[in-house]
């Protein structure tokens, strides 16, 4: 169970984007809220399903276990970028003496979301029993 804490920088950083970025009404903030942690619990109960279901050595259990990850990174990518994204934009038409700084942090977010996001699915859950 201690395997899921690394989804844990990624969900901060995705909820910080939204809890920063004023263009979002509070309904869209929370529900973006609500769609990670719920696409998480999905995540953890089927990945412990599949545990629960196949023997670890099984071809079945690698591919079981290789396409939930696969799908979920997906769901996980979209959206987290398009809420960086967002982000971006908004604070693209912020303060001039802030813009840069903002801009260029997000960026780094971003390219920094993506290789933690591909990391810890595709190298670390996906292959992890």
């Amino acid at each position: 169970m201690l395997e899921y804490f690394v989804l844990l920088p990624m969900m901060v950083v995705v909820f910080y984007s939204l809890y920063m970025t004023a263009l979002f009404p509070n309904f869209l903030t929370y529900t973006g809220y609500g769609y990670f942690l719920v696409l998480t619990l999905i995540f953890v109960v089927l990945r412990e399903r599949i545990k629960s279901n196949y023997h670890f050595e099984t071809p079945a259990y690698w591919e079981k276990n290789s396409e939930l990850v696969d799908i979920v990174m997906w769901f996980y990518l979209i959206p987290g970028f398009a809420v960086i994204i967002f982000a971006l934009i908004y604070w693209f038409k912020g303060k001039e003496e802030r813009r840069f700084r903002h801009i260029f942090a997000s960026t780094i977010g971003l390219i920094l979301f993506f290789i933690y996001n591909y990391a810890i699915f595709e190298l670390f859950l996906g292959y992890s029993r």
